[in-house]
């Protein structure tokens, strides 16, 4: 069967159960609660200031490295110059 063949063949009820399912999440969103966004809002923004409290620890860690290394290849080269 040819591509196009197929499109023509499928493409309308893919289309109508997309729309069905799309239909169906909307409806279930209209269904949560105030509290119950309100709650998954706040448990969202916890975890985020968690990752991001550990993203700048572990960016610490890199700088400090970084300098550290850097400090390091500079008294080697400096004790190799004699």
């Amino acid at each position: 069967m040819k591509i196009r063949n197929m499109v023509r063949k499928y493409a309308a009820p893919v289309l109508v159960a997309g729309s069905v399912v799309a239909s169906s999440a909307a409806s279930a969103v209209g269904a949560l609660d105030a509290a119950t966004v309100t709650t998954v809002k706040e448990s969202v923004l916890a975890d985020a200031g968690t990752a991001s409290g550990a993203g700048f620890a572990v960016m610490a860690v890199v700088l400090s490295l970084s300098i550290g290394f850097g400090l390091l290849q500079t008294f080697v080269r400096k004790g190799a110059q004699g």
